[in-house]
C-alpha cells in the first residue's frame, strides 16, 4: 500500500506538540467514542497537511488502535480503497481528492459498515491548547439545543454585512424543513461528519432567496486562500446564482462553477443544480477560528479551512449545490454533484429574524439574533 516515504515529509510530520496529540486522543474519544479495539483507516493525498495526519497517527498510537494508511491519488484503484474501508472500524480522511467520493455513498457504507471522520484540508492548529477540536461535547450540544429553540421559530431571515451582503432567506412555510444539529458524533455504523463539529443547519425554500452575497473570501475546496483580491459579489434571485462580480478571485469561483455544471451536463442531469441555494447554517463552536484575513499578509496567504470556519459560534453560511444531507427533514428538492460553502464572519454581521411568513414578507416585526457581530441568540 503506498506511503509518504520522503525524508522532507518524515521531517514535517515529526513538527507538532505533545499537547495537540493529547487534545486529538480528547476528541477521538469525546466525539467518536472510539475504542483501543477499532481498526482505523486512514486516507490521504499529496496535498493533505501533513502535521495534521502525523498527529492522527500519534493519537491513535496513544488510544491503541491499529490502523493502515492509503495515499490517494490518480492511479488509485477501486480495490485499494475497497481494501481499506472493509478492514476498517473508522475511516479518517484528510484528502479532498476525487478518488474519495465513493466513501460518502450510501451504498458504500451499507457494504463495509464503516463510520467516516473527514478531516479534509483541516490544518493541525484546530488541535492546539484553545483551539476548535478542544470545544467540549457537552457544551455544544447544550449551545445547540438552545439555538434549536430559537431557530424553530424562524420562518424567514433578513441578512446584511459590513461587506455589503444584503441577502433575503425565506424558508419552507408551515415548518417543512427541521433544523439538524451538527455536533460531529460519529458514533455509529454508517454515520459521517466532519470535525470540528458545531453548527445548526436546514435548506431554505429554494425560491425565496434573494438579494447580493459578498465574500472576503471562498470556500477553501475552490481556493485555500485566507482572503480575495476584490471582495466577490454573488448576486441571487429565487435561489439561483445569476452573475458573480469581482477579480480574480471572482473570475476563480465562476470558472469553478461553469467546470461543475458541464459535468452536471454530461452526467445528463440539470446544471443549473449547481447554483442553486442548499443550506443556511449558523456556527456554534467558540473555540473555531472565522475567516477574516490578515491585512498584513497577502490575499493568498493560507487561510483557515471552510470546515473550521463555519462552525464558529457567531457566524453563519450559505452553501450552493447539493442539499442532499443525509438527514430527514432537511434535504431540499434539487441535488448536485458538488457542494461549497461560503461564509460569511461574525464581523458586522447582521441577522434579523422573522417568526410569521407576513412579517417576513413585509420585513416588520423581526428579531435580531446577531447584530453588528454581536451575538443575541438567547436573549
Amino acid at each position: 500500500m503506498p506511503k509518504f516515504e520522503s525524508i522532507l515529509d518524515q521531517a514535517v510530520e515529526k513538527e507538532f506538540s505533545l499537547e495537540q496529540v493529547d487534545n486529538a486522543v480528547l476528541a477521538l474519544r469525546d466525539f467518536l467514542e472510539l475504542k483501543p479495539e477499532e481498526r482505523v483507516g486512514l486516507l490521504k493525498d499529496a496535498d493533505s497537511n501533513k502535521k495534521t495526519f502525523a498527529i492522527l497517527k500519534e493519537a491513535l498510537d496513544k488510544i491503541g488502535c491499529s490502523y493502515q494508511e492509503l495515499l490517494v491519488d490518480d492511479e488509485t484503484k477501486a480495490n485499494d480503497l475497497e481494501e481499506i474501508t472493509k478492514n476498517s472500524d473508522l475511516l479518517i480522511s484528510v484528502s479532498m481528492h476525487d478518488t474519495t467520493d465513493e466513501i460518502y455513498e450510501d451504498e458504500y457504507f451499507k457494504k463495509y459498515k464503516y463510520r467516516l471522520l473527514a478531516l479534509l484540508d483541516a490544518d493541525s492548529d484546530v488541535f492546539n491548547n484553545g483551539g476548535a477540536m478542544t470545544e467540549k461535547r457537552e457544551d455544544l450540544e447544550h449551545r445547540l439545543n438552545k439555538m434549536e429553540n430559537t431557530l424553530d421559530k424562524a420562518r424567514g431571515f433578513k441578512i446584511t454585512s459590513s461587506y455589503g451582503t444584503n441577502l433575503e432567506v425565506g424558508l419552507r412555510r408551515f415548518a417543512e424543513r427541521r433544523w439538524y444539529k451538527d455536533s460531529g458524533v460519529i458514533n455509529a455504523p454508517g454515520k459521517w461528519d466532519n470535525l470540528p463539529g458545531g453548527e445548526i443547519f436546514t435548506t431554505p425554500d429554494e425560491r425565496t432567496v434573494n438579494g447580493i452575497l459578498v465574500l472576503p473570501a471562498l470556500d477553501s475546496g475552490i481556493a485555500p486562500d485566507q482572503g480575495v483580491d476584490e471582495l466577490v459579489r454573488i448576486h441571487i434571485k429565487e435561489g439561483v446564482i445569476t452573475a458573480i462580480e469581482g477579480g480574480q478571485s471572482a473570475e476563480k469561483l465562476r470558472k469553478c462553477l461553469e467546470k461543475d455544471m458541464r459535468l452536471e451536463k454530461k452526467e445528463k442531469e440539470n446544471p443549473f443544480d449547481v447554483l442553486r441555494i442548499a443550506e443556511i447554517s449558523f456556527g456554534a463552536n467558540t473555540k473555531a477560528r472565522s475567516k477574516v484575513a490578515d491585512p498584513e499578509q497577502s490575499y493568498k496567504a493560507l487561510g483557515i479551512s471552510t470546515i473550521e470556519a463555519e462552525k464558529r459560534f457567531g457566524t453563519m453560511h450559505l452553501a450552493f449545490g447539493s442539499s442532499a444531507h443525509g438527514e430527514a427533514g432537511t434535504e431540499g428538492f434539487e441535488d448536485a454533484g458538488s457542494h461549497y460553502d461560503f461564509v460569511i464572519p461574525r464581523n458586522g454581521l447582521t441577522v434579523e429574524m422573522f417568526t410569521d411568513e407576513k412579517d417576513f414578507d413585509r420585513k416588520k416585526n423581526g428579531r435580531k439574533i446577531i447584530e453588528e457581530g454581536t451575538i443575541k441568540f438567547f436573549d
